[in-house]
């Protein structure tokens, strides 16, 4: 049975999940619009100014409340356990047992899907349970091959979004959900999982490294 600190720990768990979830229902209602429609895309247009609003709002609540709940208890949010990030004999077992699974590319579509693993440049990764986890992996695995480069990804205009949205900065007030990856690069975290999949493309090109170097795995018992 699950102890106390367990099930604190999965809801909290959750509460990350479900963020992730209703920014992919966004992401889901936007690409199954008929784009061809004027009145359709305007009317999703207003829906997703004011879904946008409240999910931005409902990042900042959860994260309140799970902050509350870490400081009344003392069970903070765990992270995922990577079980290997070693060119070693262990890391070649993983990158086998995660190969008996099936393989999924970074330009696959990710909505309601949850990770498990992931294998890049031969370091084999597993364990995680959401989108966040596995993104700040990938963040440290890319920061500890070239911290330098990392470094330089809040300067690069071309990361900003049209509505001038960071997802990358020095100072963590620019961020909604930051994540401190290198002494001076925060990331956002307030994404859906195809977002996450397009950060990690925009960081795999500022490298000049190819998307084809990750292979990602998913859990079972989520739809595929």
């Amino acid at each position: 049975m699950e102890n106390a600190s367990e099930k604190i720990n999965k809801i909290l768990k959750e509460l990350t999940s479900a963020r992730e979830d209703l920014w992919a229902l966004n992401d889901d209602i936007w690409h199954n619009l008929d784009h061809s429609s004027i009145e359709e895309v305007q009317a999703a247009t207003s829906f997703q100014i004011q879904y946008i609003k409240l999910l931005d709002q409902f990042a900042q609540n959860s994260e309140e409340i799970a902050a509350l709940i870490s400081q009344f208890t003392g069970v903070k949010e765990e992270s995922a356990a990577v079980v290997n990030n070693t060119k070693d004999s262990s890391n070649e077992k993983l990158i086998k047992e995660l190969n008996k699974e099936e393989p999924h590319t970074i330009d696959e579509d990710f909505t309601y899907k949850r990770p498990f693993g992931f294998i890049l440049e031969g370091c084999a990764y597993s364990g995680f349970e959401t989108w966040k986890d596995l993104y700040i992996q990938f963040c440290k695995h890319m920061a500890n091959k070239d911290v330098a480069t990392f470094d330089t990804l809040p300067q690069k205009q071309e990361l900003v979004s049209k509505q001038n949205k960071k997802y990358f900065a020095t100072n963590k007030q620019d961020i909604r959900y930051p994540e401190l990856i290198t002494e001076k690069t925060y990331v956002e975290l307030n994404l859906s999982a195809n977002h996450f999949a397009k950060r990690m493309k925009e960081i795999f090109d500022v490298y000049k490294i190819s998307a084809t170097e990750i292979t990602i795995y998913l859990q079972q018992n989520r739809n595929a």
